[in-house]
């Protein structure tokens, strides 16, 4: 084809391939987890974190069924890292692996602790009843806490496959519209004839044919993305406040608290992205109440908590069951437990509903535990597939 016919093809199809692909793509299906604020009081329908990468802002509400009227529960969450540093927001940075140049190999390296930059900072207002007296009025709350992720670790195939949906993508976007339309007779017999008409039909047609494939990767590139790790350290603390007599606010509790998660995939296709887990999850937490009982009055006292909970996630309903036992410090005989049953769904894209039910904590006795919620999120998080690590 004369040079001229390819400056020609050059400058119609520059404008159609500017349109293929952007550079960003958005995280899909972030969790909006139940808050650290809400869990120091034991609101939260589970106590228990789950694996998870939050969104940038969340708000949750939740109202237990013995309540009358409108809600009284409510929190919200931000998480810094989508506030900030996005020209380092690409997807390897996103899940923490990068290429160990001084192997031989050139092999994937995890970054165990790279999920801490997605910690999240909650605050919740909420009335319940806190304090064990005669007195059945509930309290205003203040809450505020927090939730990072310590260490996590995926399947060891995971940035391999991500590698290689990414560098497919890229080599798609890169390649020009001209290698394949330069071979089509049609094509050229309409640039010797100077048929626009027909050379505007044929680039259309290629163009989406690229579309079509590009947007078939980039649905791949998302769903692993949204794969949970294999195993998850969480750590968590809050600290809240309580206000007596609607006229003194006074400490009420503070708390930290770990959870270890193992999530065992239930596609085993080590090829497709995973969407089915079960996921066991061990828990234990310290807490000092300035509002426990000791020989029937009201004092301060540490309390440990230890618990576990076994679930399953079949996208986009989750459920499952935990149990956690508490001992206070100030009294041998000052025990209780909390055993649920909960589920979650995600009804749309950015709001989920959740709920539990079984029997909660209680220092005489146990009470039953029904709570219902939404939670809601915001935020158009992106993240850069154009930083694509060498191949070795």
């Amino acid at each position: 084809m004369p040079l001229y016919k390819h400056l020609l093809i050059g400058l119609l199809t520059m404008g159609a391939s500017q349109q293929l692909f952007a550079q960003e793509t958005t995280a899909d299906k972030l969790s909006i987890p139940q808050t650290s604020a809400f869990k120091l009081v034991d609101v939260s329908p589970t106590l228990i974190e789950s694996p998870a990468t939050p969104k940038a802002f969340g708000v949750s509400v939740l109202q237990s069924f013995a309540g009358d009227g409108w809600p009284q529960n409510y929190t919200a969450q931000f998480t810094p890292y989508w506030w900030a540093l996005p020209k380092k927001r690409d997807v390897f940075r996103f899940i923490g692996v990068k290429r160990d140049t001084s192997h031989p190999a050139a092999a994937w390296k995890m970054q165990p602790f790279s999920a801490l930059q997605f910690t999240n900072i909650s605050v919740a207002f909420i009335r319940k009843d806190m304090i064990p007296d005669t007195s059945g009025l509930s309290q205003k709350v203040f809450s505020i806490g927090f939730h990072s992720t310590l260490v996590r670790a995926y399947r060891s195939s995971y940035a391999t496959r991500l590698h290689a949906l990414v560098d497919t993508l890229t080599q798609k976007q890169q390649a020009d519209i001209l290698d394949a339309v330069s071979s089509d007779p049609a094509y050229d017999a309409a640039v010797t004839s100077g048929d626009t008409a027909t050379i505007a039909r044929i680039l259309r047609q290629y163009t989406a044919r690229k579309n079509e494939a590009l947007t078939a990767l980039m649905t791949r590139v998302k769903n692993q993305l949204t794969e949970k790790p294999l195993f998850q350290w969480d750590i968590a603390g809050a600290y809240a406040t309580y206000g007596i007599a609607d006229t003194t606010w006074k400490t009420g509790r503070v708390g930290v608290w770990t959870t270890l998660s193992l999530n065992t995939p239930l596609n085993f296709d080590a090829a497709v992205p995973n969407t089915n887990y079960l996921s066991i999850a061990a828990y234990g937490r310290y807490m000092y109440d300035a509002y426990a009982l000791e020989k029937g009055m009201v004092t301060g006292s540490n309390s440990f908590d230890l618990g576990g909970r076994l679930s399953f996630e079949f996208d986009p309903l989750s459920f499952g069951v935990e149990a956690v036992y508490r001992k206070y410090a100030v009294d041998e005989h000052l025990k209780s437990q909390r055993v649920v049953g909960y589920a979650n769904y995600r009804i749309a894209k950015n709001i989920y509903i959740n709920g539990a039910f079984g029997n909660d904590f209680g220092l005489d006795k146990s009470r039953i535990l029904a709570i219902f919620g939404i939670t809601l999120g915001f935020g158009n998080e992106k993240l850069d597939l154009g930083q694509l690590p060498p191949l070795p």
